[in-house]
């Protein structure tokens, strides 16, 4: 175990031969490749209402977080896209992580939409495509498709989709506006005590 940190012993240590290139916090970050895309996937996330974590699980099983990925059926890309479902959705290079992942995400978006959100049916049509399963009504006898839908499962850790529960969004503070005594508007977002008739002030409430 390694402990990184700026706090001096408070007793002798031994000094240690240092072999090899030294690890930095920055290459341990690296051992989880898909912090790299965190940044990507949050972003439009909402917008397809897909859960990240989701997300994450399909690009470990479909390129292992390899950006430049390509399968012998000529898939490309982190979520490997076929040619034909990267021109559907707009997707100009499919080499680029975030064109990639949203395709990939729009796609994922449409299957579910399709499948009444069915998570084993939608992957399913991700990976073998949504004819065969709309004509079967099933995930079809494909090993392959079979194992895709299994091993993204079992990574997701859950047999349908959840979104993650998002904080709501709260109202900004109220601003209140008056006038002094020399008819000085001031706006503040501390309500007023009292209305003192000796220092009389109108007090009004408004949005910023």
């Amino acid at each position: 175990m390694r402990i990184y940190t700026n706090i001096p012993p408070k007793r002798l240590v031994q000094d240690l031969q240092i072999t090899g290139r030294p690890q930095s916090p920055a290459d341990s970050v690296q051992e989880n490749p898909s912090i790299s895309y965190d940044d990507i996937i949050e972003k439009y996330a909402e917008e397809y209402q897909l859960d990240p974590a989701l997300v994450k699980s399909m690009i470990a099983r479909e390129s292992g977080f390899n950006a430049q990925a390509v399968s012998p059926k000529g898939a490309m890309g982190l979520m490997q896209l076929m040619p034909d479902t990267a021109a559907r959705h707009g997707v100009r290079d499919v080499f680029d992580p975030e064109e990639n992942i949203r395709g990939g995400m729009k796609h994922m978006r449409l299957m579910l939409d399709m499948f009444g959100n069915d998570l084993s049916l939608s992957l399913a049509a991700y990976n073998a495509g949504e004819n065969l399963v709309q004509r079967l009504g099933r995930i079809p006898q494909i090993k392959e498709t079979h194992d895709y839908v299994r091993a993204i499962t079992r990574l997701y850790g859950k047999k349908q989709m959840e979104l993650p529960v998002t904080a709501a969004r709260s109202s900004p503070p109220p601003v209140f506006r008056y006038l002094d005594a020399r008819g000085v508007e001031h706006l503040t977002n501390i309500a007023p005590v009292r209305r003192s008739e000796a220092d009389p002030m109108l007090w009004t409430q408004s949005q910023p």
